[in-house]
């Protein structure tokens, strides 16, 4: 599996959603992708419970912009522009997501179908956005695996 990982993020395989199922540590995972020429931005999801919770957690992760409205639409505006970021590869790495999947279901439903279409813009926009999902044993349906 940790070959799949790499071409994730060297650009090698398809930008997309992932469940991260390969057993390697933040730590690791952060050098991996600065070896392979890719920027990670973290989340640690533990504390998010809800929409607001995830929405600021995404907008310190990538140092949104203070005009960033706190909304599922300024949300995805957000993710379609990326002006303030200079990367061509970036991966988001969100630990724990069956905290904020567990406290609001609909919500989290959500937030995937919104990550998955910033995926998709980027792909035809020549930059590639990947997000990695780590979760504690949870299998989340859906979600290609790494």
């Amino acid at each position: 599996m940790i070959d799949h990982l790499i071409a994730v993020l060297n650009g090698e395989r398809s930008p997309g959603v992932y469940q991260l199922v390969t057993p390697i540590s933040t730590d690791d995972l952060v050098t991996l992708s600065q070896e392979q020429g890719a920027r990670l931005f973290y989340i640690n999801g533990t504390a998010v419970k809800s929409k607001a919770d995830f929405l600021q957690a995404v907008a310190k992760a990538l140092t949104f912009p203070d005009y960033f409205g706190n909304n599922w639409d300024a949300l995805e505006d957000c993710l379609t522009d990326l002006d303030w970021l200079t990367d061509d590869r970036l991966i988001l790495l969100y630990e724990q997501p069956e905290t904020f999947a567990q406290h609001a279901p609909s919500e989290w439903l959500v937030a995937l179908d919104i990550l998955r279409s910033t995926v998709d813009y980027w792909h035809t926009h020549d930059r590639s956005f990947s997000v990695f999902i780590k979760s504690s044993g949870t299998d989340l349906v859906g979600l290609d695996t790494l």
